[in-house]
């Protein structure tokens, strides 16, 4: 009791507590990069530091601003979005004072990049369950990836992916990856059809794309039917798979890599020792083994 009574008493007051712990804050101001070219800084101020500020530059927000990404971000992150800082597309701000639930606000900044580029499907998958019919649309989700919105009547909304690899090996495994879409397709019931080529496919010819003139892989496409989005859940699923589309392409694609890898590395191995397994020692090397006669015995020359 006594040990309570003195601890209440040398503790120090309110006013110096809070001040210790915001001199614990230290200011910071990272930098972070993500796939397709995404961008995030984290700042706290050391003038300010009860606010943290992120940031996320996204290359095709301009183009995709207008149709759902700005909307949805904004929707999502309600009283949070703030003004960006030049050279950011999209920015929240917290007070980190006044923040009761840090797992809930850390969960939402984890999915800013989901937010935005998701939106612009959402918007198109919403028309489509309401029966519209918008225009056309197409945005580059990367440089070497054109996505393309073409609503047909009220009733599909195909989503085609220009794809294209930097590198040989990565443009043959994506082949193998996209005709597997195709092929495992024809087993599932009530999938959206899907369609793999070299060269566009016909909704395209709207765009004059008539032909692939180089700088493409190919074009997958997905036919979403107006009984795909009859519900926000339905919709919510299609989303999360084609927003990350092409991430997910590119994570399998490395894990074959690694795994074709890991697998010659362990033939080598074997081989390895296969090889000293087949080796034979020369008798002349040490005199003092002798040889050995065809039945086991060893005998030794004399001198």
């Amino acid at each position: 009791m006594a040990e309570t009574v003195d601890a209440q008493i040398n503790a120090p007051p309110p006013d110096e507590e809070e001040k210790d712990k915001k001199k614990k804050r230290d200011p910071i101001d990272v930098r972070l990069c993500d796939f397709d070219g995404v961008t995030y800084r984290v700042v706290i101020d050391a003038k300010d530091r009860d606010t943290m500020l992120v940031l996320m530059s996204v290359p095709c927000y301009h183009q995709i601003k207008d149709f759902g990404a700005e909307a949805a971000f904004k929707a999502h992150y309600g009283d949070t979005v703030t003004e960006p800082l030049d050279g950011f597309s999209v920015g929240v701000k917290y007070n980190l004072e006044t923040l009761e639930k840090k797992d809930e606000a850390v969960a939402k900044v984890r999915t800013m990049k989901y937010q935005v580029l998701g939106g612009v499907f959402k918007y198109f998958y919403n028309k489509l369950a309401a029966g519209e019919n918008p225009e056309h649309f197409k945005f580059d989700l990367r440089s070497d990836t054109t996505v393309f919105f073409i609503p047909e009547k009220g009733e599909r909304t195909t989503t085609i992916f220009a794809l294209d690899f930097a590198e040989k090996v990565d443009k043959v495994i994506a082949k193998v990856f996209m005709q597997e879409f195709v092929d495992a397709r024809r087993s599932l019931g009530f999938a959206p059809p899907v369609a793999w080529g070299a060269q566009p496919p016909a909704e395209l010819q709207k765009w004059g794309i008539t032909e692939n003139k180089g700088g493409t892989l190919g074009y997958i496409s997905f036919s979403i039917l107006k009984s795909h989005v009859s519900s926000p859940d339905k919709i919510e699923k299609i989303v999360a798979v084609l927003s990350n589309f092409r991430t997910y392409i590119q994570y399998h694609i490395k894990c074959s890599k690694s795994y074709f890898h890991s697998r010659m590395r362990l033939r080598v191995v074997n081989l390895l020792k296969v090889l000293n397994r087949a080796k034979v020692e020369d008798p002349e090397k040490d005199k003092t083994k002798g040889k050995k006669t065809i039945s086991g015995k060893t005998f030794r020359r004399a001198a």
